[in-house]
C-alpha cells in the first residue's frame, strides 16, 4: 500500500513539472527585451539594475539551471551580465541578482515570453517586475496586449511600462558587440 501511495505522489509531482519542462525546452536561444514594467519604476529606469537588454538564454536540464545573458547600462557604460538560476519545484526560477528573485514564465510562444519576477533587494524591499522578451525586431501585438493585461493584474500602473526594443540606446551597441564576441 505504501508503494502505491508513493507512486501516486511521484506521478502528481512529475505531472506538475511537465508544463515548466515543456517551456524550458523552448527557452534556449536569442531573445530581446521588448517591454518592462515594475512596481518600483527606479528599478527599470536608465541605469536601473533591471533595465536589462536580454540577449541569450541557456538551459541545462541535467543541472536544473537556466543562464540569462544580458546587458545593462551602469553609470552610462554598457556592461555584459550573466546570472544563473535554479529551477525550483514550484514552477519558479530562483536567481540571485540585486537581491533574490523568483521568476516565473507566465505565457510563452515560439516568439515571445512574458515573465514575472518578484525581487527582494538587500534592504528587504519587494518589487514586482513584468517582462516581455521576443525574437526579432517587433513585438507581437497579442503578446504586448497579454503583457499589459498581466501588468494591470499585478497593479502596476501603465506609466511604469517602458518600451525597450527599438530605443537604439544600448541595443545598437550590443548588436555589434555580440558579433565581435562570438
Amino acid at each position: 500500500m505504501k508503494i502505491l501511495l508513493l507512486s501516486l505522489v511521484l506521478a502528481v509531482v512529475c505531472d506538475a513539472q511537465l508544463p515548466l519542462i515543456h517551456q524550458l525546452t523552448q527557452l534556449p536561444g536569442q531573445w530581446e527585451t521588448m517591454y518592462l514594467a515594475a512596481s518600483n519604476p527606479d528599478k527599470i529606469s536608465d541605469n536601473g539594475p533591471f533595465k536589462g537588454y536580454m540577449r541569450r538564454i541557456e538551459v541545462d536540464m541535467a543541472r536544473r539551471q537556466i543562464s540569462f545573458h544580458f546587458y545593462a547600462k551602469i553609470n552610462g557604460q554598457c556592461t555584459e551580465k550573466s546570472v544563473v538560476g535554479g529551477i525550483g519545484t514550484n514552477n519558479a526560477i530562483t536567481v540571485d541578482y540585486e537581491g533574490t528573485n523568483d521568476f516565473q514564465i507566465i505565457d510563452m510562444t515560439p516568439n515571445s515570453i512574458i515573465g514575472y519576477d518578484v525581487n527582494v533587494d538587500e534592504e528587504g524591499n519587494t518589487t514586482d517586475i513584468v517582462l516581455l522578451f521576443g525574437r526579432g525586431a517587433q513585438a507581437d501585438e497579442k503578446a504586448v496586449e497579454k503583457f499589459k493585461q498581466f501588468t494591470r493584474q499585478r497593479n502596476i500602473p501603465e506609466e511604469n511600462i517602458i518600451k525597450v526594443t527599438g530605443t537604439g540606446n544600448v541595443t545598437t551597441y550590443i548588436f555589434f558587440l555580440n558579433i565581435s564576441l562570438t
